[in-house]
């Protein structure tokens, strides 16, 4: 049944990827940002006048095509090391196994969906609009100008910033779970799923937000301009330079996004293994 769980975390990634593409283009703007903090309004009638509706979806190929190996490998992850450590507890899932489960799911997420969001972030970067005609246009120029290896750049603050919001999400939803009663009403609960989600996913987000502007950075950056070179002289960087709100720079887009970006994916993932009849039945 292994394999259905795999289908069942590529249909959650293509489900969330397509829900969230114009939260990520803005979140992803404000990061790369290194002057005054941008405001959503006027972001947004910017991105419209640079290429209309369409515009909101710049880089969005890299992102959602990326998004799918990326749930596969961490809901399939956060799956299967929750039915081990259930195998460790006769059955039971500790909380601090719940959480542990989340942790390691980030790691497989970073590693799996790091080279997607490089090509992600040197489309959407304004900085670079003009530079690439597109996905398979900028794939072919950075890997030319820079190296395959180019495509690993912000691994680190990836996986800092996947960890640790992982670990809190995917820990806290399951404790919350265990408490909440099912209702009869499916639009109901997938309601409240997606409320008590982002609610989740915002004080993650609090958490792990710095560490995404850094990778943010790193991936921007081109191979004549290198200003930032290892994640924590990065955080120390731009704190020095422009304050610690820097840190949270594309915030709210972000909490958003990831809120209810991750809770659609995980509800479109249980239900696919209760359709595949792969649910884990211990």
């Amino acid at each position: 049944m292994s394999q259905y769980v795999f289908l069942a975390g590529a249909i959650s990634g293509l489900a969330e990827g397509m829900s969230i593409q114009p939260l990520e283009l803005l979140k992803t703007r404000f990061q790369i940002n290194e002057g005054k903090p941008l405001k959503i309004i006027p972001t947004v009638k910017e991105i419209f006048r640079e290429g209309g509706l369409l515009q909101f979806y710049r880089g969005g190929l890299p992102e959602i095509a990326g998004l799918i190996p990326r749930a596969t490998a961490a809901l399939s992850t956060l799956e299967f090391s929750r039915r081990t450590f259930r195998s460790w507890h006769a059955g039971e899932l500790p909380t601090p196994y719940a959480y542990l489960s989340g942790g390691l799911c980030g790691i497989t997420e970073g590693i799996v969906f790091s080279p997607f969001q490089v090509i992600k972030v040197r489309l959407m970067a304004k900085e670079h609009l003009g530079r690439y005609k597109n996905t398979l246009d900028c794939l072919a120029k950075v890997v030319s100008a820079e190296g395959i290896s180019a495509l690993t750049i912000g691994l680190g603050p990836t996986l800092w910033r996947n960890c640790i919001w992982n670990s809190l999400y995917y820990g806290t939803m399951f404790e919350v779970d265990k408490r909440l009663k099912p209702l009869d009403n499916a639009w109901l609960e997938a309601g409240r799923t997606i409320a008590v989600g982002t609610g989740v996913g915002v004080m993650a987000t609090c958490f792990n937000a710095p560490f995404d502007v850094v990778k943010s950075r790193f991936q921007s950056q081109l191979p004549t301009s290198r200003k930032y070179t290892s994640t924590f002289s990065t955080l120390a960087t731009i704190y020095r330079e422009e304050g610690p709100r820097s840190l949270y720079k594309g915030f709210v887009p972000k909490a958003v996004r990831l809120g209810v970006g991750q809770s659609i994916g995980l509800m479109t993932f249980q239900n696919c293994l209760v359709l595949f009849d792969a649910k884990d039945k211990s």
